[in-house]
């Protein structure tokens, strides 16, 4: 009974956790997303970081901050469903979204050419997509860019 009542305390004390969370987003960047305080990565992609600069047609442009507008647009006054995929990295939670119970946001920030397929995960669709993205010449696609996990580490 003891092993059980801790058990319990245990739990209550944790928290709620954050395995479908829905709410109005606010936008971090191209991959990051907070709802009601909570801030969190979105499953399998990797977008440029905010401050982040691309090239096209021999110009400099802000491909961060249209990442991440992009992403706003995406979600501005939707309601978002959120999965956590358990896979959080250091502090940060990891989940997958949704628009209207349906449309998976990460796959369509790859799709509109703005985010890449982060290669840690293993996500068939998210790969195809990037691969049409490439294909289209569109978005980040248009001109030259450093991955974000290259730009990241000092490659810029």
């Amino acid at each position: 009974m003891r092993a059980f009542i801790l058990c319990l305390m245990l739990t209550l004390a944790a928290g709620p956790a954050l395995a479908d969370m829905e709410g109005q987003p606010t936008v971090v960047d191209g991959d990051t997303l907070s709802i009601a305080g909570h801030t969190f990565d979105l499953h399998g992609i990797d977008a440029p970081e905010n401050d982040q600069t691309c090239e096209k047609d021999g110009e400099s442009y802000p491909c961060g901050f249209q990442a991440a507008n992009a992403l706003g647009f995406m979600t501005a006054y939707q309601w978002v469903q959120c999965r956590d995929v358990g896979d959080g990295r250091g502090a940060r939670y990891v989940m997958t979204c949704y628009l209207g119970g349906r449309y998976d946001v990460g796959g369509k920030m790859i799709r509109q050419r703005w985010a890449m397929y982060d290669r840690s995960y293993r996500i068939p669709a998210y790969q195809a997509a990037e691969e049409a993205a490439r294909a289209a010449r569109a978005g980040l696609w248009a001109g030259g860019f450093v991955a974000p996990w290259e730009w990241r580490q000092g490659k810029r």
